[in-house]
């Protein structure tokens, strides 16, 4: 059972705001569907009772609550994007609202109108969504302020020590305090943190310091000191979270499953086939044709900008690898001087790069030279969401010498990732992308392909708007 730490009672409050607001919102979601409705219908002969749509709304509030609490919206959900929220609330509000559709349509002692139930729809989407985010920015504005805070220690100096420890000290509004490290063995501090001692003296530390998670990140030879730590952790009731190394990467996502009374690990499949990829392949499609045509007069523009800049082609054609292996050439907006690579052959672009245009510095920096791949989409060569495609070069050389990195061309290409919305590009750790990229690949669905093509946005927006600033 867990202590009752301020955290967790701050964190059960939380919870319980969260459902209050849920209700709330349930509730209010069908009053007002039949005001807009029926208040306001002059011409109707006969208003039918506002009762019938209250135990409308009540049914609506037990299945809200049931389908937001089994997708996890209401666990611990410091670190979710307020895209995740809100993906989650609409998630959960569609799944009742077909329920509701369905049961109206066999419940013979009274006709619902289907325009309040779309009109519930709608209001839904957005009151629940709006409560929520409410909620959450009380939540953050709380533990900027030092309210509920999480006591952190870090076990181990593993090769991710410094990313782990940035993580936790970057974020106030996340509510975790990062109190310091335990190392290994007593070597001598590392890091910003402070060193609180060695993993024999770890036990006596989380009492003393009244710690409420530990984040494990152990070097490859102390791996068999795990069992221990969570033993300790289970027997503390602290939460433990475990960064995955190369080990795991190896061996990849897996479950236990008993098999004729034999505890077996099954490696967790691929998730985009069938009637998943036709789905997600329509998806590109129904974005990049519209995408296409919208964009056509800055294609023009662009392509004029160009020419006037430096002579040489509007597009810049690159060999890249895609799916199963396969050569495609990526369209881009050129942003070098034409055979730029002719001496220095494929390499990394560089900050001040002498290759780059002025034109193709500003459209670089913005992503903008990424808009022409729509075209690749549209061909069926990549997708709006996937591991960014590598050069030939590059994918030979990574090949050999990164486990499993081959996985990722298990499915189409991306113009944008989820390792990408989370800061990887270029010339940054292609372990850490490669992470990113399987596990995109191994939880893939239909909404975490909207999540990253809306964080796309924000990002680029933003980007832009940065670019403008500066110029």
């Amino acid at each position: 059972m867990r202590r009752s730490s301020p955290a967790n009672v701050f964190q059960g409050a939380m919870i319980a705001l969260r459902a209050v607001a849920d209700v709330a919102c349930s509730v209010a979601t069908f009053i007002i569907a039949y005001q807009i409705r029926f208040a306001e219908i002059s011409k109707e002969t006969e208003i039918p009772p506002q009762e019938n749509y209250i135990a409308l709304a009540i049914l609506f509030t037990v299945l809200n609550i049931y389908f937001m609490a089994v997708s996890g919206m209401y666990r611990p959900m410091r670190g979710a994007s307020r895209i995740d929220i809100i993906f989650g609330a609409i998630r959960a509000s569609s799944i009742s609202l077909v329920i509701l559709l369905a049961l109206s349509f066999f419940y013979r002692d009274f006709s619902y109108s289907r325009l309040t139930i779309g009109y519930a729809a709608i209001i839904g989407y957005i009151l629940l969504s709006s409560g929520r985010i409410v909620v959450v920015s009380f939540e953050r504005a709380l533990l900027r302020r030092g309210k509920g805070q999480k006591r952190v220690l870090l076990i181990g100096t593993g090769r991710n020590f410094e990313r782990i420890a940035e993580k936790f000290t970057g974020r106030a509004d996340l509510g975790y305090k990062l109190v310091g490290y335990v190392e290994e063995e007593k070597a001598g501090a590392l890091g910003s943190a402070p060193l609180l001692g060695s993993l024999d003296e770890m036990e006596e530390i989380i009492v003393t310091h009244g710690i409420d998670m530990v984040v494990v990140s152990l070097e490859s030879g102390y791996h068999d000191r795990m069992k221990d730590i969570v033993d300790l952790c289970d027997k503390r009731a602290i939460e433990c979270l475990i960064d995955p190394d190369m080990v795991e990467l190896l061996v990849g996502p897996r479950f236990f499953e008993e098999v004729c009374g034999s505890p077996l690990i099954r490696v967790k499949g691929l998730r985009i086939r069938g009637f998943n990829a036709a789905v997600k392949r329509a998806m590109d499609i129904a974005i990049s044709i519209p995408a296409l045509i919208a964009l056509s007069p800055f294609f023009f523009l662009v392509a004029v900008l160009i020419r006037m800049d430096s002579p040489g082609p509007i597009f810049y054609m690159q060999k890249r690898v895609g799916m199963d292996g396969r050569v495609f050439w990526m369209f881009k907006f050129r942003t070098m001087k034409a055979d730029a690579e002719a001496e220095s052959g494929p390499g990394w672009s560089k900050e001040e790069d002498p290759r780059v245009t002025r034109l193709g510095d500003m459209l670089r920096k913005s992503s903008l030279d990424e808009v022409p791949q729509l075209i690749n989409v549209l061909k069926g060569e990549m997708s709006l969401v996937g591991p960014r495609p590598e050069r030939p070069f590059y994918v030979e050389k990574f090949e050999k010498g990164i486990p499993r990195y081959m996985e990722r061309h298990k499915v189409k290409s991306g113009m944008s990732g989820w390792a990408q919305v989370n800061g990887l590009r270029g010339d940054t750790s292609i372990s850490e992308r490669l992470q990113y990229d399987l596990y995109y690949i191994e939880n893939w669905s239909i909404w975490f392909d909207f999540k990253i093509v809306i964080l796309t946005i924000f990002d680029i927006l933003a980007t832009v708007k940065n670019v403008a600033l500066k110029k």
